[in-house]
Order: C-alpha cells, then structure tokens, then sequence
C-alpha cells in the first residue's frame, strides 16, 4: 500500500489528459487516479491523506486556476505533493513558493512524469509511519492515515482514512511508543486515537466523535485532560505548528 501514489489529475484539455492518463498507466511506479476537469471539482472531494500527489494543469476554463486551487488545497494539507502543468514558464516562480516538486511543460513527456512520480514516491515513502508487521513483512502506515487504533482481543484493528482498513495480530500497547505524543492520544487502553480526525467530543457519552461517525470511549478520570489535549492540539493546528 505505502508503494503505490495514489493521483489526483486535473486537466481540462481531453487529447492532453488522455496523454497524461497513459503514461500513468505504463509508469514503472505503481499508481491509481482520480481525474478532475476543474479545480472547483477537486476541491469538493479533497481530503488531508486521500491523495498523495496533485498533477495540476495551471490554465483551464474554469472560475479558478490551478494556481488558485492549490492555494485553497494548501490551507487543508501543506504537505501534499503537489506538480504544476502549463504551457508556459510564466508562474515557476509561483508555483515554487507552493512548495510545488515539479513544473511540467506540455507536452507530456515519458521522462516528466517519471521524473515527477519518483520525487512524489521518496516524499511518501519518507513520511512519518507506523511500522507494523503484516503476513511477514514490515508495512508502513503515514500517521497521517489513521484515524483511530483499537485493540481487538488478539488483533490490531487499525482504521485508515480513504483507505482499506488494516487488521494485524499483536498489542495495541506494542505500538504505542511509535505514536507521535501531539497527535495521538490514548484515552484507554484498548484505543490510540489521531487528534486531527477528532470532530468534538462528547461528554455525555464520554468518548471522542470522529470524523467518520465512530465513537472512541474516554475513561471517566481522562476526559478533562482529553479536552485539553484536545483543546491545545487545535490551537497549535491553527497557529501552523501542527500538520
């Protein structure tokens, strides 16, 4: 899974995207798309971890460019791969204080493309992970991927934002001092929940609300500290000092 870039396309041109689209398919790297014709419908669908690499076309008929769309992106994920298409060198400049990777020139070349994906996969493969062992082989999971952890009798039930969801044998309490102490929080022994996928808390029900309607339980003698945890989390987000 952590092989394989997972591509937004957002091209408006059809001979161009058509171009585009089969390079993708006979790259030597391992990949999946999605392909949008406007920035305006990428928006509506972009999430923080849904994809890992934004191959962006800078002029299209459309409200907003893609100038403007990776802008607005940015404001969710300033971390996301993200390369610029046009026909011409006039927004380099702007692209680059983007943090793009790459300024791709049309026409679409075998070697851009490679060339492209490979930064995109060396940025993925060098995010911050949860290593675990899976049918006997050490799998990587971007902290940025999971929403929550629960300890499932002997299994590790592990819950993935955009993705398959992964199952493992062991101790929740194994993994634990891989989490990152400002983006998880344990509120009991048997769950490790991402803060950034936390939609309130409820503290009726005493647990965490997450951003895909699961409740995770909050032990009585925590809840206080996991508002603040919580609390001080947002705070920082919102200040730029957490991803």
């Amino acid at each position: 899974m952590s092989d394989v870039l997972k591509i937004a396309v957002c091209e408006d041109e059809t001979d161009q995207r058509n171009r585009l689209l089969a390079l993708l398919d006979e790259s030597s790297i391992k990949n999946t798309y999605s392909v949008f014709e406007n920035g305006e419908k990428l928006l509506k669908v972009f999430e923080r971890g849904k994809y890992d690499l934004i191959l962006m076309d800078i002029y299209m008929d459309s409200e907003l460019s893609g100038i403007e769309t990776v802008k607005l992106i940015r404001k969710k994920d300033k971390d996301i791969s993200v390369a610029f298409v046009t026909t011409s060198k006039d927004h380099a400049l702007e692209s680059y204080r983007l943090s793009a990777i790459k300024y791709i020139e049309k026409p679409y070349s075998k070697e851009n493309i490679e060339d492209t994906l490979s930064l995109a996969l060396l940025k993925k493969q060098d995010t911050p992970s949860l290593l675990v062992q899976k049918n006997g082989s050490l799998q990587k999971i971007p902290f940025a991927d999971i929403i929550y952890i629960e300890q499932q009798v002997h299994k590790i039930f592990i819950c993935i934002n955009n993705n398959e969801d992964v199952y493992i044998y062991g101790k929740l309490s194994d993994l634990n001092e891989q989490l990152p102490e400002k983006q998880f929080f344990i509120p009991h022994k048997s769950f490790a929940v991402n803060l950034s996928f936390v939609r309130y808390i409820d503290t009726e029900l005493k647990c965490f609300a997450m951003v895909n309607h699961a409740n995770v339980p909050i032990l009585r003698e925590l809840l206080t500290k996991a508002k603040n945890t919580l609390e001080n989390y947002l705070f920082n987000r919102t200040r730029g000092l957490m991803n």
